[in-house]
Order: structure tokens, then sequence, then C-alpha cells
């Protein structure tokens, strides 16, 4: 053990695991890997272990966690934590595979059986700091205040993973007017419920600082009970007095745990990175992975060779007219090859604003070319155009679209595209982030690669042949889940479709939109006043914490909910408010007014190209479980369409140069629709096959009324039925929905399963299925894992339940959609229209049209959309025709 002149300015960490485990549980939830094992606490854990290493740098770090639930204090008090609930069985999931992970860390981990991590704490720092080292304890049990001294200090974990608050005893003396020893006295005084230490009855935490202040400890306070107080204070201390003692007994840690712990061991060593790695692998951390740099720390420069040499490519440099023609000749030849694009450093090649390119190019035998910028031009050109534009030569893409766009701006098509890694990838795990080579060949070939990322023609030569190998695997992969249809005829030919919509943009009349951004910073001012007014003082509108002072304390509005931070002025408790108060309904539109000009006014307007009037949003095909596309920069799927305001902004939205009109074509209640083939139940498909109002049909048999005779509120509180089944609503979501009671909620619902008795087999259907099976499909084979659907968790059971009832109605929803894009975009190519498809939002799709093919058009969109799919009952489409996008929202 070393000396403590030879380390007297050495710090040790000693952690505090069920602890730091325990609040990391609790801090994140939901988090699971792709197979259903339960990830939140560990994830958690890492973060805060990451960051206390980077913060305190500590020489010496060591973890304790508590052996067995038995420990020397139940002999002294049978009943110690007897009240605690036992740990929640997806948090004890993941201890054994927190003590790995410490283990990859080369973290000692420090245990015993009798007692608890508070005892090996407290006698680790005893000897720590005996030893001359400056000591951390990192907890969330204030316990551990007792151990502070000279040398050792409390780092405090106080909110969520991230805040940690450092007690030294002068801090200490500031907080509690204490010290150190005298914590245990306050536990006597005070008792602890979370322990199930009774302490004295009636004395709180308020009563037992005053006494310590007051008499200066427990046994003071005991010699003079009869002037501690008040009768029944004095009364409770003297016949309580033995009990205080046990109390402060049951808190005392014993700093002297009959256990073998060697320092040197706690010294702090670098991870086993390649151990580390591999378990951040199964538990699917990758942006911890990515964070911690492992993938750069475990590949050394021998083992990228061997990686390359197991590989056996051959990279030839092509930069000639003789030796592209020779490389054209080999791909045809192989039957088709796999690239990728890579972005040059250096200057322009055809317009100002382009980029230029390198092209890698693998073969599945090994061979690997690169062709340079430099050879993108002239008679080289003209090669490369007919090999990339050659649809009968198949090619493999790491992800087409967004190559179809950078060709694009070089002039170049890209046809036969037979295999993109990233949408093979996203529909066998549609929950994944990253669409990696080097993850995809450790799935599917079971080769590990080192990092590809970067300009080393080795790496990228490595990259591309790997692409070209993971074809085959990956492909029949597919086939073996019954996806193949699914990738061949919707998500491969969508990635066409999408690359085109986004080539195009839509038209925004500028003008308009900052017109309407001044009269929303007007109305924004307008409403600030009034709020002012409505509070009497002027405030930061948009600080939670003074809000809620003033709704709360000065107006005292009835306090909806609290958080841990104070009052909760979220839109639910705004909601909830407004009907009786003012100021509520008056902040509500304000949130919506500076939400809409912030995100929609000011947010567009960078984006608008300054040449053409247009913005180009990106669907991004491999983000939701479910197959909906989404768009980003700008997200136009999720403009308000609720509120007028947020409606009215579609008005920007326009024909541009050259179009004369928008045409808009959205689903008629197609997710109901779905539902009713899926469910096959006779009332539902009868409705809609004569072509009746579904919600007034639905009111009919739940209210027991004629169809002729449904009032406007019956039938709204229908509709609201219907779509909140499809989401698998609960009593209580229908009542906050439609303002009734819970109970009268619960009877819609059950007069509506009663009738529609179909759907509720099918409910029941589908969930035991999901149980079964882990996972659940559309219409199109598309598969959701729910790995909570078996969960003991009611809340994660509950939620992966209505997912199992969504999934199949919502993912078909959106398979149907796709195609129909699919479909229309062949169509309109084939027949030559210049009118073309813009946008897809959910159930709708947006063209832009010319006045003399408008009524082409309208024939075939309805012919497509649709003929997309046969269900048991029609799908039907409403077209609408305006001067803009907000013209043709369906009502």
């Amino acid at each position: 053990m070393p000396g403590g002149s030879s380390v007297s300015t050495k710090k040790a960490i000693f952690i505090d695991g069920n602890s730091l485990i325990n609040r990391a549980f609790f801090a994140i939830r939901h988090l699971t890997t792709s197979s259903g094992q339960p990830t939140n606490a560990l994830y958690g854990f890492l973060q805060m272990l990451d960051k206390l290493i980077r913060d305190e740098q500590p020489n010496y770090l060591a973890v304790a966690f508590d052996k067995s639930k038995a420990t020397f204090r139940h002999e002294q008090f049978k009943d110690y934590k007897a009240h605690r609930a036992g740990m929640p069985d997806q948090l004890a999931a993941q201890l054994p595979v927190a003590k790995e992970l410490l283990r990859a860390y080369r973290i000692p981990i420090y245990e015993i059986e009798g007692y608890e991590a508070d005892d090996v704490l407290g006698t680790m720092a005893s000897r720590a700091a005996a030893s001359g080292l400056e000591v951390r304890i990192v907890t969330g049990d204030r316990d551990a205040f007792q151990l502070i001294d000279d040398r050792v200090k409390i780092l405090i974990t106080v909110k969520g993973i991230s805040e940690i608050e450092l007690f030294d005893a002068e801090a200490l003396k500031a907080k509690y007017g204490l010290t150190p020893a005298q914590m245990v006295d306050l536990k006597g005084l005070m008792g602890d419920t979370s322990d199930n230490i009774p302490g004295v009855p009636g004395v709180g935490e308020k009563t037992a600082l005053k006494l310590l202040h007051q008499f200066g400890s427990l046994e003071e306070v005991l010699a003079h009970a009869n002037e501690a107080g008040g009768p029944k204070l004095c009364e409770n201390l003297a016949t309580y007095a033995d009990q205080a003692r046990l109390s402060r007994q049951l808190a005392t840690i014993d700093r002297a745990v009959p256990i073998d712990i060697d320092l040197e061991e706690c010294r702090m060593e670098e991870p086993d990175h390649p151990r580390l790695l591999e378990l951040l692998r199964e538990l699917e951390f990758r942006g911890l992975i990515k964070r911690f740099g492992l993938e750069e720390k475990v590949w050394d420069e021998k083992t990228v060779a061997r990686a390359a040499e197991a590989l056996t490519f051959r990279l030839t440099v092509v930069d000639a007219p003789r030796a592209l023609r020779e490389l054209e000749a080999t791909c045809r030849q192989a039957g088709g090859f796999a690239y990728q694009l890579v972005e040059a450093d250096s200057g322009d090649l055809f317009q100002a604003t382009d980029p230029r390119y390198q092209l890698y190019i693998g073969l599945e035998d090994g061979q690997a070319f690169r062709i340079p910028d430099a050879a993108w031009q002239g008679e080289e050109r003209t090669i490369l155009a007919g090999l990339l534009e050659e649809p009968a030569v198949d090619k493999a893409s790491l992800s087409s679209k967004p190559d179809r766009l950078s060709l694009r701006r070089q002039g170049l098509g890209l046809e036969g595209v037979t295999f993109d890694a990233t949408l093979a990838a996203y529909l066998l795990d549609p929950t994944r982030s990253s669409y990696r080579v080097e993850d995809l060949a450790r799935e599917h070939l079971g080769l590990e690669l080192p990092p590809l990322a970067g300009d080393d023609p080795e790496r990228l030569a490595t990259g591309v042949v790997t692409l070209a190998r993971l074809r085959r695997p990956m492909l029949a992969a597919l086939q073996n889940q019954g996806l193949e249809r699914l990738y061949r005829e919707i998500e491969l030919p969508l990635a066409a479709v999408l690359a085109d919509m986004e080539w195009h943009g839509i038209h925004v009349n500028v003008q308009r939109l900052e017109e309407m951004g001044e009269r929303l910073g007007e109305r924004i001012e307008e409403l600030t006043a009034e709020i002012y007014h409505l509070a009497g003082q002027e405030f930061n509108i948009n600080s939670t914490k003074q809000l809620g002072e003033i709704l709360f304390e000065k107006l005292g509005l009835p306090v909806q909910k609290r958080t841990k931070s104070g009052y909760s002025t979220d839109a639910e408790v705004l909601e909830a408010l407004a009907p009786g108060y003012e100021i509520a309904a008056r902040l509500l539109e304000y949130r919506q007014v500076t939400k809409l000009k912030s995100t929609y006014i000011d947010g567009l307007r960078p984006l608008v190209n300054p040449d053409t009037g247009r913005v180009h949003t990106t669907f991004q095909q491999t983000v939701t479980a479910t197959g909906r596309l989404s768009s980003t920069e700008p997200n136009l799927q999720n403009i308000p369409i609720r509120e007028e305001l947020g409606r009215r902004l579609r008005y920007v939205f326009g024909p541009g140069r050259g179009y004369d009109c928008i045409v808009g074509a959205d689903y008629s209640q197609i997710e109901l629709r779905i539902l009713a083939h899926l469910s096959g139940d006779r009332y539902m498909v009868d409705s809609f096959q004569k072509g009746q109002d579904i919600h007034q049909r639905t009111a009919s048999e739940v209210f027991g009324v004629p169809m002729d005779q449904v009032t406007s509120d019956q039938r709204a509180k229908a509709k609201a039925v219907n779509f909140g089944i499809v989401y698998g609503i609960s009593d209580y979501g229908l009542a906050r929905q439609l303002g009734i009671t819970r109970s009268e909620a619960a009877l819609y619902i059950a007069n509506y399963f009663t009738r529609y008795q179909g759907v509720k087999a099918y409910m029941d259907g589908i969930i035991a299925q999901a149980r079964r099976d882990g996972y659940v499909t559309t219409m199109f084979s598309r598969r959701r894992q729910l790995p909570d659907i078996n969960s003991r968790n009611f809340n994660l059971r509950s939620f992966a339940e209505r997912t199992a009832i969504n999934t199949p109605i919502q993912g078909s929803a959106a398979d149907i959609i796709k195609l129909a894009m699919v479909g229309l975009h062949r169509r309109l190519t084939e027949e030559g229209f210049r009118s073309r498809m813009l946008l897809q939002v959910h159930d709708e799709l947006i063209f832009e049209a010319v006045q003399e093919e408008l009524a082409d058009l309208k024939r075939v969109v309805r012919e497509e959309m649709e003929g997309a799919a046969t269900l048991q009952v029609p799908l039907v489409v409403d077209i609408k025709v305006g001067p803009n996008w907000y013209e043709v929202i369906k009502e």
C-alpha cells in the first residue's frame, strides 16, 4: 500500500453502484435492444460513469454493491427496510451486465455478505484517506454525509443522471447547520421511512434539526427531553429514547467491514477495449461506441491489415478512357457491381455549387476500383454515364436515394439498383438507427472490419467490396422473413420516387410568407400585452418557473400537477385551466403562435432556394417503425392542421413557374377501412360497402338511434371512438378527449364492442398473436418487434398491446400509399405528364399540375390510389384542386 507522502495529491472515487444504477433506471425509460433486453439502467449508468471519469480524472476508482438483502442491521432490528419494495425485474436483469461492463473497464467491484454498499464505501474511504488520498464518494444516499472529513467529500446525485452536487463539511454546515458526526443523530431523531428506521414518532426533519441546533447531539436532546418543546414532543422523546438510539445505530455506517481491499487494484487503467466494444454492441449502444471512440481504439494497424487481407481485395485506380472501358466490360461480365460515391475535397467540377466526387466500384470476387474526380469529364464521363444508367447491370448501393440526387447534380442518372443495403437492413430491423457497412458485415458476414469512414482509399475499397458481398446474404434474409415483396415492390422503387420529389421541391410564395410572419409577430405582441395585463405584471412568459409562480402563487389558480422542479405549466395543464381562466387560454394561443412563427415562418424562409423559390424537403424512408415516411429540413408533415392558424400556413405553398394549380388527393378514412378489412366485422364492412358515413353509422349502432336521427354531437363522439379504437384508446383517454366522465367513456367503448364484435375479436386475436410470436405484421408483411408484449410492467405491456393493435393498421396504410406513389410515378413518367407529384403527408399526396392535363391527372391518381390494394371494402380517394395547398386540404 503506498505511503501518504507519495499519493497526497491523488484522488480516489468510490461509487455506490446500487444507487447509481437505480437512479439511471428511473431516469431513462423504455430503452431495450431489438430483442427486448432492457438497457435503460445500463445506458444511464455508463453515461454517469463516463462523465465522472472525465470530470474528476481520478487516480483510483472502485464500485461497491449490496451483496445480499439480509445484513447485520436486520439482526439489530428485524423490520429494517421491511417496507421497501423489491427491485423491479427489469432492473435486476441489468445488474449482472453492469458488473460485466465494470470488469471491461477494469474497475474493481467490492461487495460482502451481511453488509450494505454504504458500509463497504465507508471502509474503503477510511482506508484510502488514511493512505493520503483525496476521496470522493458518489451516491444518491445522504446517509453518506456522516463520512465527510478533511479528506473525504461526497458527490450526491441530485437530478436525473447529469447533475451532481459536492458536499464537504462547509457545504453540509451551510445546508443543515450540522457537522458530519451529527448526521446520524439527525436520523436517530427523525428516522428514515425509506429504510423503515423508526426514529421518534412526531419528529420530522424540521423538528430534529431544531433540536440538534439547540442541544448539539442526540444524547443531549434525550437528556433534556423535558425542555424540548410541547408536552407531546417531550413525552415522545422520553418514551422512545431507546428507539432513537437504535435508529442512530441503524443509520451509522460501519467503517471497519472485514473485506480485503487493495488500493493498488483500484488504480485507474485503460479499459479492455475489445471486451467493452463487444458488450456495447450486444447492448446496441451505437452512440456510446462512437462517443467513446472504441472502434478506433480497438483497430490498430495490424488488425486493419488482417481485415483487409481477409477480404483479399485488389485496388486499381481507373483514370483513362481505355481503363474505364475495360472496367465497364468487367462489371457487365460480373453481372453487376457495388459502388460508393465519395465527395472529393478539391474544387468544383460542373457548377460552382456542386461538389466533386470519386467513385469506388467493388466486385464480389474482391476487385476494387477507384475512379478519381478528374476522370469525370469528356469521354470518361460518357463511359461512366453508360455504366451507371444501364438498367440491365445490377448495382449494389449503401443508400441509393441520396446517390441519385448527387449524381443528378452532376447531370448523371442511376438505374439498375437491385440492392440497397440501408433499405434491406431497415426492413430486417426497423428500430435500428445505424446502417454502416462494418455493422452489416458483422451481422451478415461474420466479418470484423475497422471503421470505414473517412477518405483513406484502402478502407473505402474495403467498404465497397464488403458491400458487394453483403448482397446475397441480406437478400436471402429478406426472403426468409417474407419481406422480399415489400422490398422489391415498395421500398426499393420508392427510393427513386422520393429522389424525384426531393429534386422538384415545392414552390413557396415568399412575399405571402413574410406577410404572414409580420401578422404573427403583431399577434404575439398583442397576446404578450394581454397576458401581462391579466397577470398584473410583466414577466418572462417562456420561463416555466416564473409562469408557475404567476399562475399558482400570485393568481391562485388551482394546481393541476407538479414536477421535480416546481409547478407544471405544460399544454395539458393550460388546456384544463383554459375554460375557466382567460390567462390560460391566452397562454395556449401565445405558445401556438410563437411556435408557428419560429418553426414554420422564421425556420422556412432560409430554406427557400433563391433561384427557384422552392423548398426541397428530405423524405426519411428508414426512420419510423411503422413504415410511415417522415420529412426534414423542412418538416412539411408536421404543419399544424387542427387549428385554423396552422392550416392557413399552407397558403404559401403553390404551383411553381409553368404550372397552374395544386392537386390534393387524400385517402378517405383509410385506417378505418383497413380495420374493417382486417377484422372482417360485418357491420363495419357493410357500412363501407354501402358508402355510408361510418361515424354516423357508428353513432347509430352505439347510441341505438336511427341513422337519420343521429345528432352532430353523437357523430362527433362516435368519430372519437372510431379513431380511438384504432390506437387502443382507454376509457381515461376517451374521457379526457371528449370532456366526459370516465364511466361514460367506458360505456361508449363497451357499447362499441358489443355491436362491433368482429373488431373486438381482431384486437384480442392480434394481441394474443403478438404474445406468441413477439411481433406483428402489416398486410404486406412489414414486421414490428414488440419486446415488451409479455412484460410484467403494466405500462410497458399496455403500450406494446396498443402498438400491436395499431401497427398492422397504420403500417398497412403506409404501405398502401407507398404502393400508390410507385404506381403513380411510373404512370406519370410513362404517359408523358408534365404534372408531377411533390409531397406525401400521411394519407395525402400533393401534385402541381398544368390545366390541360387536369382531367387525365385526376383519373390516373384515382386509378392508382384506389387500386393500390384489394380490400373487403373499397378504397376511396378525395381529390381537390386549388391555387395553393390550403385550398385542397380535406375538411
